[in-house]
């Protein structure tokens, strides 16, 4: 029998917490052969002009993601963009798999490999029902047990929108090593930066950051923290990152 590793209803509870203040919330339930769960979204600054999507826990064995959207909220690092973004946040997509520790949901479905098929799982669609709207930036919060350092993929329509992922990586090192090896994750890379060739068009399976570009988002982080590292080193990375991704963007639609 497959033993619990981490209790969403402590993840529940500190997010539910943090709905107040006019914030936007949304709730699908979720069943299982275990109990039912929460599908949750957060938005913040509901209306502002400048849309972002962060989402973590897709992979339920990679929980430094959904801490790190705990700590955004119990923080209040989302204040100094208050003025300026409207983030969703989905908090945590995977909250069977992230109950057990492990990579898949509770049918054994990778679920960042299922958003171009056609009948997807429950917490795919929940995934994909928030691209009504275009996003300027999607961040996914990650984590590799393989590397030896924070490394990232991005992708966009504006290839001057580019310098972001050295931006993130520069900020990060001083919290953790930067993965400098020249093939990451069976893909080239350089700088901490997977360099992707393919085309996404004629994939036959999209993850989430694929789809989103599908619906018109700008660019798209996809952002892989250490796990050899403390919990608290690698929620702190992922913060810095969002951060630099958020204020980066911000100074570029000033001008």
């Amino acid at each position: 029998m497959t033993l619990k590793v981490n209790d969403f209803e402590i993840i529940y509870s500190r997010l539910s917490k943090h709905l107040r203040n006019g914030n936007e919330y949304l709730e699908h339930y979720l069943e299982t052969p275990i109990k039912d769960y929460s599908l949750i979204k957060i938005i913040l600054g509901k209306g502002n002009r400048h849309k972002a999507l962060i989402s973590a826990g897709i992979h339920g064995d990679e929980p430094c993601g959904v801490e790190a959207i705990c700590s955004f909220l119990e923080n209040n690092r989302f204040e100094s963009f208050s003025d300026t973004w409207e983030l969703s946040l989905l908090p945590c997509l995977n909250p069977y798999g992230y109950e057990f520790g492990l990579r898949e949901n509770h049918n054994g479905k990778d679920l960042n490999r299922l958003f171009r098929h056609s009948a997807p799982p429950e917490e795919v669609e929940f995934a994909q029902s928030n691209f009504d709207k275009n996003y300027e930036l999607t961040i996914e919060l990650h984590e590799d047990s393989m590397t030896p350092g924070y490394y990232l993929y991005q992708k966009g329509t504006h290839p001057e929108d580019e310098i972001v992922g050295d931006e993130i990586l520069k900020a990060i090192k001083n919290i953790m090593p930067i993965n400098l090896n020249d093939e990451i994750d069976g893909c080239s890379a350089q700088g901490g930066i997977i360099i992707q060739q393919r085309n996404w068009s004629a994939m036959d399976w999209w993850p989430m950051a694929i789809y989103a570009l599908s619906k018109g988002t700008r660019r798209t982080l996809t952002l892989e923290t250490a796990t050899q590292f403390a919990m608290q080193t690698r929620v702190e990375a992922h913060l810095k990152a969002i951060d630099t991704a958020l204020s980066f963007y911000t100074e570029k639609f000033k001008n």
